[in-house]
């Protein structure tokens, strides 16, 4: 199989990611305003209840057989057969997903005045399971994963402007989240015939694939809980308007993570493919070059989005959603420990299978997520929602770093990352300053991001921070 370039794989993914964020920004302030606060938190409400149950139809699967499947991904005859195999896991996977599904319907109470949401809701574990995306991701078929993704998002906007008019269409507005988030999933099946032979012959085996699945499956366990559990436990211990509040502090944070961690995480095949293939040198060269460009764009997206917290609730949710900022202020941190924490699971602990880690660092922040959450929600509400899950994030990569540190802890790494931090730092305090001027929030947020590129950008060539002439030869080359 041809080599794919790197720099187009992390181009799509970024324009993926990309795409991301800009069908947000242009449907969450229109719904925020139809829906308000109770009706954007019944449907964030009932997505943390399904993400429960799709964790179980996954399984633990698309990061383990994204990994595998890449090093085998030269021999069609050995791909088609693994893919029945993990297909195979899937199905009895998820079907185990909708049997605990039902019975919460029948035994937890507080779930009643949501059925008809949950049942609206829980279709993407059905669509997650067919989407076989991990084969996608292996093949490095980043192309086509951002062109089909863009092409649902675009008819899903489409859709909201034309269904969603009133505060009672909260139904229809979860419908076309479901079907813009997964409904191109549909299309894998027939695609997936370029790489894999359905109809071959050969012996299923599902018993080598058991141990890993399952120690990656605890891992995507304890990892959507502490992604849900904030908005869940806020649910039950605060109510719908406290869930609105919160997914308007983190909704913007999130899309900036995304944004960046999509881009790291189309490396994950390339380097389980590199130690394969025993080419360790090339390997480190990557993760350096990765670790240095990850924190070149977390940092100052970080003390972006602080600066401009209030302008941009304001201009995504409304003058209803203010009493958000101060939480969206504190997230605005976890920009960073979660960059930090897909670089080190995509580029080191998931390829060197180092799994364990993942395993052993979900569990100890889940424990700490539930008490936290528990203790500080009770206490403070929606800050204190915002205050455990940084607490969380934060604990995530740094025990990682214990079976990472090797590969990270080069001089020239810490070099360049110094150089990004002393950039960001010049560009906080003189857009700190700007904001604090202008009132208008459309003009502040405009104003403020180009001054604040323009000085982080002219800092760090300066500094001579090899990120940014990494990013310059790019442009150049264009």
């Amino acid at each position: 199989m041809k080599q794919k370039s790197l720099k187009l794989n992390a181009i799509f993914n970024f324009i993926k990611s990309f795409m991301n964020i800009i069908f947000p920004i242009i449907s969450f302030p229109y719904a925020s305003r139809i829906l308000l606060p109770e009706g954007i938190g019944k449907v964030n409400f009932a997505n943390s209840i399904i993400e429960y149950f799709s964790m179980i139809a996954v399984l633990g699967v698309n990061t383990y057989a994204a990994r595998e499947a890449a090093k085998i991904r030269d021999n069609k005859e050995k791909l088609s057969k693994f893919t029945k195999e993990i297909l195979l896991f899937n199905f009895i996977s998820t079907a185990a997903a909708y049997l605990l599904f039902i019975a919460c319907f029948i035994f937890v109470d507080k779930l009643a005045d949501y059925r008809l949401l949950l049942i609206v809701c829980s279709t993407k574990v059905l669509f997650f399971t067919l989407g076989t995306n991990w084969l996608f991701t292996a093949m490095e078929e980043f192309g086509y994963i951002t062109l089909r993704h863009t092409l649902f998002q675009v008819i899903s906007l489409i859709l909201l402007f034309t269904l969603v008019h009133t505060s009672d269409d909260y139904l229809i507005y979860a419908g076309i989240g479901v079907f813009s988030n997964v409904g191109a999933n549909i299309f894998n099946f027939i695609y997936a015939r370029k790489f894999i032979d359905i109809h071959q012959k050969s012996k299923i085996e599902l018993k080598q694939h058991a141990r890993p699945i399952f120690t990656f499956f605890g891992v995507s366990c304890a990892g959507k809980i502490n992604s849900v559990l904030d908005t869940t436990m806020l649910g039950f211990l605060s109510g719908n308007a406290s869930v609105g509040f919160y997914s308007a502090a983190i909704k913007i944070n999130t899309m900036v993570i995304e944004l960046i961690t999509s881009t790291v995480s189309s490396f994950l095949p390339r380097t389980s493919y590199l130690l394969e293939q025993n080419k360790e040198d090339e390997y480190t060269a990557l993760v350096s070059k990765v670790l240095k460009i990850t924190c070149f764009f977390a940092f100052p997206a970080a003390a972006g989005l602080f600066v401009l917290s209030k302008p941009l609730i304001l201009l995504f949710s409304g003058e209803k959603y203010l009493p958000a900022t101060t939480t969206m202020q504190l997230l605005t941190l976890m920009i960073i420990s979660q960059t930090v924490n897909s670089f080190l699971n995509n580029l080191i602990i998931t390829p060197q299978r180092k799994e364990r880690f993942l395993l052993y660092a979900q569990i100890i922040a889940l424990f700490l997520n539930m008490t936290l959450n528990y203790f500080f929600i009770s206490k403070w509400g929606v800050f204190g929602a915002g205050l455990a899950t940084l607490i969380v994030e934060t604990t995530l990569p740094i025990v990682k770093l214990v079976p990472s540190w090797k590969y990270i802890r080069s001089k020239d790494n810490f070099l360049s990352i110094l150089k990004s931090l002393i950039g960001t730092c010049l560009m906080f305090f003189a857009i700190y300053k700007l904001s604090g001027i202008i009132q208008n929030p459309f003009i502040c947020t405009i104003l403020t991001t180009l001054t604040g590129s323009i000085i982080f950008a002219l800092s760090e060539i300066l500094l001579k921070n090899e990120p940014a002439f990494i990013i310059l030869g790019m442009l150049k080359r264009k």
